[in-house]
């Protein structure tokens, strides 16, 4: 019975490694495609905002449109820093709370719009964003993270 829990305990550490590297490396390789060029995102950006249908959330990135570049700025921060936090298992709670809040913001621009992408796969588009969203919210449920990173303290003599 002994080993059968440190059995069950070995493998939800190592689900949750495998849980948390592959939400901090989807973050960290959507971010890097816009590390060194984010001209791309002025048109997918601008047609997701003109054809999104939402009453509010529509007219809030239509007023975000015009500054596209720095709301893609800083969702390219923030989902750099959200990939890190969560890799290296640094405050991944809160990381994974904004990582959640982002894979929202994306749902809901990207997948309540009538744009090319939804025309053509719709399904597609919907559960990729949202399947982000779920497993940001699994990662923020958790409570026992391994960290990567230990920081040793001193003793003071």
């Amino acid at each position: 019975m002994v080993t059968f829990k440190l059995f069950m305990s070995k493998l939800l550490t190592a689900w949750l490694l495998v849980l948390r590297f592959s939400v901090g490396g989807f973050w960290l390789y959507f971010a890097s495609q816009r590390w060194f060029d984010r001209s791309w995102v002025r048109e997918l950006f601008t047609t997701a905002a003109y054809g999104n249908y939402l009453p509010f959330y529509g007219e809030f990135l239509r007023s975000l449109a015009r500054s596209w570049e720095i709301v893609a700025l800083a969702v390219t921060a923030a989902e750099t820093a959200v990939g890190i936090l969560i890799v290296l298992g640094v405050f991944p709670r809160a990381a994974a709370a904004v990582g959640a809040f982002i894979a929202l913001n994306l749902w809901l621009a990207f997948s309540f719009c009538n744009c090319w992408w939804n025309v053509t796969d719709m399904p597609q588009v919907f559960w990729f964003y949202f399947s982000a969203f779920l497993l940001n919210l699994a990662v923020l449920r958790e409570k026992n993270h391994v960290k990567l990173l230990y920081l040793k303290r001193r003793r003071k003599l």
